[in-house]
């Protein structure tokens, strides 16, 4: 029998609140059915899908469920994972802001996969001397959609704009987030007036309305989303950030045109495949876990964090030989992620590479009726991207992205294939550095170990801090390293954060046996039959 997810349970009050805030644009809260009808239902209409409609998970309840109605309107993966995403932007706008960018992988087909793509849209520096990047987001996200998706645009973009314009309530995500960075927030009068009451942030369950980015989406529904980089709206853009001091031009606005890539497949057991494109977090998370696939399982429970971490340390300085500072590719993947010089890698110690961090960003997983799955990683490059709401623009931009300020090279998915032709995994994460660390021990925990991705996700983790400790999520760990020579510190909020999707038996054709599952490190949601 189908049962619900892990934190549905914990965050009944998030379905409760996003239903009422949702159900004047969606048709209200649809409850998924338990398999096996045959009605694809009416396109666009919300809850029209009866039996297994497939999942979601996202670093923020109200994305999940917006994901999952999508799902039950008739929509594919791609169409959810892009209305979460710009439901993030109005919901969670301080891990990703709609002037942020990111990176999907896509395993697209029915039952049977015929291909694994990157899509690559990140915020991006128009200019050598430009302080403000051009949106990567609403281009990209456009792209996947009109790729792989299976309703109209609007029907898409329509979820967030409404809970923009009509507005909604505070969930417990931004609520931790907007206490964490106050701040940032508070330094500017325009975006501590919507994210504030009586000069305190914002509370889980108090309103929230944005209408000046509730007009910007729509025109994006309308118009699509060249409205932004050469409509009216990229004009009014660049003139209010003008006005405001920030050096952001009209022209800049044609920068940071979307890639459509195949994804790296860098094998093993299964075909594990990773974004081509320079994405380190990516990389790494292969790297990890092509290095230990063979040997995790063996390896008993307290030794596992320092055969992570020497092997992490191994595969920065391997990385630092054949990834050039621009994220450029020395040598070819396919020599760099080869099975032999991964082995090589597994407990190899000595001193890390230096790498900088940036913890900015947001993830989200999504799977269909169909076996189609789509694993997104986002950031604004850092949280609440520039902190700078000038009068009329209404969102959110990005910072340049420099080599200091780093989100962007930590952007972190992962989809595994089996037999080459079903999807038994997909999963992103975010958390800056710590986020390869946390997605490749959830995979080695499911894949390698056998677990499930509940108690794959439950995992203490270890990574490294940018003062030279190890940061750790979990006491036990403290004593297991320090008797290996770290100095190890627990850190608040956990390592990392995994929205993913786990299928035992391969995500074929009206597959009921996958698991979606949110990191309850954070304060996300997951939906899905199961």
């Amino acid at each position: 029998m189908p049962t619900t997810t892990r934190n549905q349970s914990r965050a009944r009050r998030h379905i409760v609140a996003a239903c009422i805030g949702a159900a004047a644009f969606l048709n209200g809260c649809s409850t998924l059915g338990l398999g096996g009808s045959k009605d694809e239902g009416v396109p666009g209409v919300v809850g029209s899908v009866r039996g297994f409609l497939g999942g979601a998970a996202a670093d923020e309840p109200r994305a999940a469920l917006v994901a999952r109605d999508i799902l039950s309107a008739g929509g594919s993966a791609a169409d959810a994972a892009a209305a979460a995403a710009l439901t993030l932007t109005v919901t969670y706008p301080g891990q990703l802001p709609l002037g942020g960018g990111g990176m999907c992988l896509v395993a697209s087909g029915t039952g049977r996969v015929r291909t694994v793509e990157t899509v690559s849209f990140p915020a991006v520096a128009a200019r050598p001397d430009s302080t403000v990047a051009t949106p990567g987001l609403p281009r990209g996200l456009f792209a996947m959609q009109a790729r792989y998706g299976r309703l109209r645009w609007e029907q898409v973009v329509a979820p967030a704009e409404n809970l923009a314009r009509g507005g909604t309530t505070a969930t417990r995500a931004l609520a931790i987030d907007l206490a964490r960075n106050w701040n940032v927030v508070s330094a500017d009068p325009a975006l501590a007036a919507i994210f504030s009451r009586d000069g305190q942030p914002l509370t889980e369950g108090q309103p929230l309305a944005q209408p000046l980015m509730g007009a910007v989406i729509g025109a994006l529904r309308q118009r699509g989303p060249g409205e932004l980089h050469q409509g009216i709206t990229g004009q009014q853009l660049a003139l209010a950030a003008q006005a405001a001091g920030i050096d952001l031009r009209f022209e800049d606005l044609a920068a940071g045109v979307p890639q459509i890539l195949p994804a790296f497949n860098a094998g093993g057991t299964f075909d594990f495949f990773v974004a081509a494109a320079p994405a380190v977090g990516s990389l790494a998370t292969a790297q990890l876990y092509g290095a230990l696939e063979r040997s995790w399982r063996a390896t008993p429970a307290d030794l596992r964090a320092g055969l992570m971490l020497a092997t992490a340390a191994a595969a920065s300085r391997d990385r630092a030989q054949w990834l050039g500072p621009d994220l450029s590719n020395r040598v070819a993947l396919g020599d760099a992620l080869a099975p032999a010089r991964l082995r090589a890698l597994a407990g190899g110690g000595g001193q890390w590479a230096a790498e900088p961090d940036t913890q900015a960003g947001t993830a989200l997983s999504v799977i269909d009726r169909n076996g189609m799955a789509v694993a997104c990683s986002f950031t604004g490059v850092q949280p609440f991207g520039i902190a700078r709401l000038p009068q009329g623009i209404g969102f959110l931009l990005a910072p340049a992205p420099t080599a200091e300020n780093s989100a962007t090279r930590w952007l972190t998915a992962a989809i595994a294939l089996r037999d080459r032709q079903t999807v038994i995994f997909a999963g992103a994460a975010s958390g800056g550095i710590a986020a390869p660390y946390a997605l490749s021990q959830t995979v080695l925990g499911v894949l390698a170990d056998q677990l499930t991705l509940d108690r794959a996700l439950d995992q203490a983790r270890a990574a490294p801090l940018p003062d030279g400790r190890i940061g750790v999520d979990g006491p036990g760990l403290v004593p297991a390293l320090a008797a290996r020579g770290y100095r190890a510190a627990e850190v608040a909020g956990g390592i990392g954060r995994v929205q993913a999707v786990y299928c035992a038996e391969g995500a074929t054709e009206r597959s009921e046996t996958c698991r979606i599952e949110t990191d309850r490190r954070g304060a996300g949601f997951a939906t899905g039959s199961q």
